[in-house]
């Protein structure tokens, strides 16, 4: 495991919960944090990838570090021959992420990319209702996605060349969802709001479909939340995620605010979609199988992020060029 912030200690602990493998080091900056996760996982706690795989017998590579440090992490595994488990976004631009895909194919070594809204029940549900045709012809789907200004080391998340901010960071859980769902994008057109602690984004994805995608997307609100609605010539499908919440009030002060590095949402299931997704992940590479996310999908969605920030950069709506529908 590389990465000792709050994704990294999510992996580690889905993969306990997984039990198809076993966790052997923990890798990242943090002295604390190294000691504590070693401790806390039976594993041992390195400052550097290479000596860790010198050092130990390593099959895989997870990797949980900041956007703009994933290729430099997975460059090492894939010259030492691991295979690469990436969180997403593969990369903060898609030539960088095009480069990633390169280099894992000239190492011969398997590459995938936790997209874990496509393990999360609800979106399953609702991506294959759609496919069985409950809403007839898709017409205009509305999604929104917020949490809480995200905490990380350095404020990492504050430069967009590293994050790629909220269309990015935040944005590529629906716009995956939706590519995997709908087919090809063709235009995109998006606004966006940035102050101290608060990015809003609107985002309209035009399918070659004809159907029509609005999303929007939040950090500055006090705790996560996520819901769509898909309608068509025949019906509609609903989701909120605070339906599932107990009634509270809560009052909002950033600077007595606890809040942990990276908002996730938490779910009421035996298996989590994160404990779900390295599961697949696992079951691929030993049944020599291909993942429900490719590396082609994983570029792809980073170009419709690019194509949002694009949209503006010059207040006009980004034609995409023309492409294969995604599997």
């Amino acid at each position: 495991m590389v990465g000792t912030g709050t994704m990294g200690t999510l992996h580690l602990e889905a993969w306990k919960n997984a039990g198809s493998c076993e966790a052997v080091a923990v890798i990242g900056r943090t002295e604390q944090n190294i000691i504590q996760l070693a401790e806390q996982f039976n594993v041992k706690g390195f400052h550097h990838l290479q000596t860790a795989l010198e050092q130990l017998p390593i099959d895989i590579v997870d990797v949980c570090v900041p956007t703009h440090l994933h290729e430099e992490v997975i460059k090492i595994a894939a010259q030492a021959g691991k295979t690469v488990i990436c969180e997403k976004p593969l990369a903060a631009d898609a030539k960088t992420a095009r480069r990633i895909v390169d280099l894992c194919e000239k190492y011969d070594v398997p590459l995938f990319v936790g997209h874990v809204l496509r393990f999360s029940p609800e979106y399953k549900a609702a991506r294959q209702q759609v496919i069985n045709g409950a809403i007839g012809k898709p017409g205009v789907m509305r999604l929104t996605r917020g949490c809480p200004y995200p905490k990380g080391r350095d404020e990492w998340y504050r430069d967009e060349s590293k994050s790629g901010g909220v269309l990015l960071d935040l944005g590529i859980h629906d716009f995956d969802w939706l590519l995997w769902t709908f087919g090809e994008v063709e235009r995109v057109m998006a606004k966006r709001i940035k102050r101290e602690n608060l990015e809003y984004a609107l985002v309209t994805l035009r399918f070659a479909s004809g159907a029509i995608a609005h999303v929007t997307l939040s950090w500055g609100i006090t705790k996560f939340s996520a819901s769509f609605e898909l309608a068509g010539s025949e019906g509609m499908i609903t989701y909120k995620s605070s339906d599932q919440d107990p009634v509270v009030v809560e009052l909002f002060h950033e600077i007595d605010r606890k809040q942990e590095r990276v908002a996730v949402p938490s779910y009421l299931v035996e298996r989590t979609p994160l404990e779900d997704q390295l599961q697949h992940f696992a079951d691929c590479l030993e049944n020599m199988r291909s993942a429900i996310v490719t590396a082609a999908d994983a570029v792809k969605v980073i170009e419709v992020a690019e194509a949002a920030l694009e949209s503006v950069k010059i207040g006009q709506p980004i034609q995409l060029k023309k492409g294969g529908v995604l599997k």
